[in-house]
């Protein structure tokens, strides 16, 4: 089990990419998860990427590709018009910025691209689920082309749903990059019942913590790992019954500063703890 959590680069001058990467080294990471969304991605980014994190002993699993534009929604209520690729409105523009971030991905010398589909519809007959499973085949055929794998974030919709688009999408470079704290967040499901519907297809996974939503428009509170409801006992058992050993990528979005890392070096410690046990 190789351990990390994300780095967000924003300047590609040397001295700034050693500052992003070499505190994870400081912390006791060997791999981590790259979240960057460039006006344009340029060959040269991403092999300055690539130099960065192998001077400092990190290994990039995955490079989670967001959308460039500022119209997302992270809320239980607009998110439905706004989010992913199931947004009518938006859906064009950024099916294209994803199509030439697949070359990105390639460029780094990587195999995964994640990316958020958005809040999948329950309906497999809702015209936004038959448009999306449309979009995932076209984007799922130009990773396939390049060698890559596309996996889907997790918690803003069913379990069950994201099964589903996987299944009708049909193609076999399809996984999933599991959010362990969103099914809270998004008020969907437990942690545990994803893995148990899901886990065989599990690639990536962001481990984090959160509470159920109390107001029906926005989402949970995200917390730091023990102070959620996610059963990470449990959740890490049913893990290593299916025999996952790859990234676990520990997530913490309380800014910057040192109560975050803090919690990250909390949950690490957890997830050690955990691994001696196994």
């Amino acid at each position: 089990m190789k351990l990390g959590t994300f780095v967000r680069p924003y300047s590609m001058d040397p001295a700034e990419l050693d500052k992003v990467f070499a505190p994870l080294k400081e912390m006791g990471f060997t791999a981590c998860q790259l979240a960057y969304k460039p006006e344009v991605f340029l060959k040269e980014d991403a092999e300055a990427i690539r130099a960065a994190a192998d001077r400092n002993g990190i290994e990039i699993s995955a490079h989670f590709i967001g959308f460039r534009d500022p119209y997302t929604a992270w809320d239980l209520k607009y998110a439905y018009l706004m989010s992913g690729l199931t947004s009518p409105t938006f859906r064009a523009m950024r099916m294209e910025y994803l199509m030439k971030g697949c070359e990105f991905v390639k460029w780094l010398g990587i195999t995964d691209l994640i990316i958020h589909a958005g809040n999948i519809p329950n309906n497999p007959f809702d015209p936004n689920y038959t448009a999306l499973v449309g979009c995932i085949r076209v984007l799922g055929k130009r990773c396939k082309d390049l060698g890559l794998n596309l996996l889907f974030e997790t918690g803003a919709e069913t379990a069950v749903s994201l099964l589903r688009l996987i299944n009708d999408v049909g193609m076999d470079n399809l996984f999933i990059n599991f959010d362990t704290g969103n099914g809270a967040l998004y008020g969907n499901y437990a942690a545990l019942d994803a893995v148990y519907i899901y886990g065989h297809l599990i690639r990536n996974i962001h481990v984090k913590d959160g509470l159920p939503p109390t107001d029906p428009d926005k989402l949970g509170l995200e917390t730091a790992l023990g102070d959620g409801v996610v059963d990470f006992d449990r959740v890490m058992k049913k893990l290593f019954e299916l025999n996952y050993d790859r990234y676990m990528i520990i997530e913490r979005e309380v800014g910057t500063g040192e109560q975050q890392k803090l919690d990250v070096l909390k949950a690490k410690n957890y997830i050690e703890e955990m691994l001696a046990k196994r």
